[in-house]
């Protein structure tokens, strides 16, 4: 991690323009806020000021680095604020901590974040290879160092409290600013590198992900890339602490929490599925009354799809298909038309390798009501690291092509 207390000397200088100023602000020797300075440009590999006699100036990689810094502890302030108001008797302490201006050991932080992911003191520690009372001790001067309680200890372990929750969500938030400053400087040295992690929504996973993926990744192989599958809440949160850069694929059909941009790229309606050589493949049109006897795969009851689908046949006074097989495992699906007479109702982009080969085919019958809007699901493009952004636009080329693709069959 970067050693993150470097970085308030290095706004100290940045608003002064000026070593001298800057030490005396801080009340630390001018020699200790040079070497922050240069400690945080050995990490970077760049330098941060033209250093001048009587003033530094900020070189391009200082600007995208005092612009996220102040990003970051803007999320810190609004952290403290919160935390005074619940608790006005501690507010003084609570606004001189060191925490605020992440002025702590890296390591602290690291425990911080290994014991909110594994739940426990022992795991964590062993994580980032201290020994448990190690842990437990940094762990209590980090709450002690706040000022306010973070933990509950209870008889059955440790867990955060209110107040800690709070906290960590706006710390992630923060240090996302941080690899984001780490990302752009790369970007300017014409490096993209980094990481991009992605929430991939159903729809996107078969192929406009995979294709945008590989886009990138050719022009840029040091970028790398995480994909993440999960339930949509778990992905929007991941989304606002700054784990998960955007999501793509089939957008919520609810209205989603302020603060996030949702970006409509495509929606086409579900399409009838089935083997080439079906029986039914042959026909030249279809009511979606003659598939009603037809064995089917669809996924369970309760799901998006299973509902569009159910929504179009009551909308024709038709009732349900007859339904063999219930399942959301694509490749069971996928198996289960190629090798069986059933057929399916889903949307074309979770089987376009199988269409494009030719292995599948779309029966001649219609789906109205069942459109399923996909796109990107982001928090402001301020928020996006350059390889994202470029994943992000590598994505709307996809699938503006395959909306062309659409239209045109």
């Amino acid at each position: 991690m970067l050693h993150t207390k470097h970085l308030k000397p290095f706004l100290a200088v940045v608003r002064h323009g000026n070593l001298t100023r800057a030490s005396e602000e801080l009340r630390r020797a001018q020699s200790a806020v040079s070497r922050s300075v240069q400690e945080l440009e050995a990490w970077f590999g760049v330098a941060l000021f033209e250093r001048g006699a009587r003033q530094w100036l900020l070189t391009n990689f200082g600007q995208a680095l005092s612009r996220r810094t102040e990003m970051a502890f803007a999320e810190l302030q609004s952290a403290c604020d919160l935390l005074c108001e619940r608790h006005p008797a501690s507010a003084a302490r609570l606004r001189a901590a060191p925490f605020f201006s992440l002025s702590v050991h890296e390591r602290r932080l690291e425990l911080l974040f290994a014991f909110t992911e594994r739940k426990h003191i022992s795991t964590a520690a062993a994580s980032v290879g201290v020994s448990q009372p190690a842990a437990s001790m940094a762990l209590y001067d980090l709450e002690s160092s706040v000022g306010v309680p973070l933990f509950d200890r209870a008889h059955a372990g440790v867990a955060l409290n209110e107040c800690g929750e709070l906290l960590l969500a706006h710390v992630k938030r923060a240090l996302a600013q941080l690899r984001l400053a780490a990302s752009e400087i790369s970007a300017l040295k014409g490096v993209i590198e980094g990481q991009v992690v992605v929430g991939a929504l159903p729809f996107s996973r078969p192929f406009v992900l995979p294709v945008a993926i590989g886009r990138v990744l050719r022009e840029h192989p040091r970028l790398q890339v995480r994909t993440l599958e999960a339930p949509m809440d778990a992905l929007i949160a991941g989304l606002r602490l700054g784990d998960v850069d955007f999501l793509t694929g089939a957008l919520p059909l609810e209205p989603v929490e302020s603060g996030l941009v949702v970006e409509q790229l495509m929606s086409e309606p579900m399409a009838v599925l089935a083997r080439a050589d079906h029986p039914l493949a042959a026909a030249s049109a279809l009511d979606l009354a003659d598939l009603l006897d037809a064995s089917w795969v669809l996924s369970r009851p309760g799901t998006p799809s299973r509902e569009a689908l159910s929504s179009c046949l009551a909308q024709q006074g038709l009732t349900e298909p007859q339904v063999a097989v219930e399942s959301s495992d694509i490749s069971v699906i996928r198996g289960l038309l190629l090798e069986t007479d059933m057929i399916s109702a889903a949307s074309r982009q979770l089987f376009s390798h199988e269409l494009k080969a030719g292995v599948l085919v779309t029966l001649p019958v219609s789906l109205p009501g069942t459109e399923r809007p996909m796109g990107i699901l982001r928090r402001t493009s301020e928020h996006s690291s350059p390889g994202a952004q470029l994943l992000i636009d590598e994505v709307r080329q996809v699938c503006r092509n395959e909306a062309s693709v659409a239209e045109q069959a």
